[in-house]
């Protein structure tokens, strides 16, 4: 009796062993396949922030036209911060395949400085970008004053500055730990968090919807003059260019905004409230959202501005992007050159004309002579 107790106890003890194996395995694989794809997903957004915020930089930097525009050295200062995210991101999806890099300080913090360096440089480029076209639109007739190259590259460095004070303070500041995991909540300190990087992403917030309201309302009344007013076509043409730069911007905002609320939403919640692997896969795929943020600026351009999906055209086909201004300047210089050869001709038509005009008057005078001189001989 007590041997098939045994012997039923130990059947129990397999049967649980073999389940919890198998439960356990289950959990793995899905976790698995989960990690791989969310690697798919993370990969393609790599590309795409790369190759983009690439293509937009390479065409302000060789198109003329673009150049000539000084609001567009903004959109590369946010290019720039954005292909920054991009190419930190295979170090950011390093630390979900291997667990080495979480138990090293300087890995686990240079993972937080360069997403930080990027992210922070985009959200105060795009308050740059509010503030230039803030100022062209409700200021118009002193943004030429401040549209100069000294204003531009002034405001640019000013963001970097206030860029680099913000994501380097983890190097000093930070509460890493060999034994624990190098993920946020872990290793950057909760007052850092809650007062420097939460108050900087609301008041940037809060600041670039004022400033687009502001906009908004300044666009709309000079919208309604224009319909009591007869203007010309110059007029309309500005006022169209403006509208459209301002929709493009007020784009770039929303995507930015639906892209990063839920991110820090769910980082505040996971980090202050409640920390469940169903929350963690929530802030991974937030985080992922955040992160294609940077991808969709190039897009944006490309879908609203004609000067940008010309020069992307120009270089996807391996043509310079000022081949335009290039053949426009090589007609110019045929028209003038083709107009001094017809002044020289009819200069020449003209010399022509006054010589034979003075050969036939010579041989007037001589006939007349020859008459004068026959008739007095008579």
């Amino acid at each position: 009796m007590y041997l098939a107790q045994d012997n039923i106890t130990e059947t129990n003890v397999n049967v649980s062993v073999n389940v919890s194996d198998e439960s356990s395995l289950s959990e793995a694989n899905l976790k698995g396949n989960n990690n791989v794809g969310s690697w798919i997903v993370e990969g393609f957004i790599f590309i795409a922030i790369v190759l983009g915020n690439a293509l937009t930089i390479m065409a302000i930097v060789w198109s003329r036209r673009l150049r000539s525009v000084m609001s567009n050295y903004f959109i590369l200062s946010l290019a720039a911060s954005d292909l920054l995210v991009g190419l930190t991101l295979p170090y950011h999806l390093a630390f979900y395949m291997t667990d080495t890099l979480h138990h090293k300080k300087f890995f686990c913090i240079l993972r937080f400085v360069v997403v930080n360096l990027g992210c922070t440089g985009s959200v105060y480029s795009l308050i740059a970008i509010a503030i230039d076209r803030y100022i062209a639109i409700v200021y118009p007739l002193s943004y030429n004053v401040y549209a100069t190259h000294r204003y531009v590259l002034l405001t640019i460095v000013i963001t970097w500055i206030c860029t680099l004070s913000t994501s380097l303070i983890p190097i000093y500041w930070n509460n890493f730990e060999s034994s624990r995991r190098c993920i946020i909540d872990e290793v950057l300190p909760r007052y850092y968090i809650l007062a420097i990087e939460l108050p900087s992403f609301i008041l940037c917030c809060t600041a670039m919807v004022l400033l687009y309201w502001k906009i908004w309302k300044e666009a709309r009344m000079h919208r309604r003059r224009m319909t009591r007013n007869v203007v010309s076509s110059i007029a309309q043409t500005n006022t169209k260019t403006d509208r459209k730069s301002n929709q493009v911007v007020i784009l770039i905002l929303g995507c930015f905004s639906i892209s990063w609320l839920p991110f820090c939403v769910i980082a505040i919640t996971r980090i202050f409230f409640v920390k469940t692997p169903l929350m963690n896969t929530f802030y991974r795929f937030a985080h992922v959202l955040a992160l294609a943020n940077s991808g969709m600026n190039p897009i944006i351009y490309a879908w609203k501005n004609a000067n940008f999906r010309r020069a992307f055209q120009k270089i996807l086909h391996f043509k310079s992007p000022n081949s335009d201004l290039n053949s426009s300047f090589r007609t110019y210089l045929e028209k003038q050159h083709e107009l001094k050869r017809q002044q020289t001709n009819v200069r020449k038509d003209s010399h022509m004309n006054e010589s034979t005009t003075s050969h036939s008057f010579d041989q007037q005078s001589n006939q007349a002579e020859e008459n004068k001189t026959e008739n007095t001989a008579l």
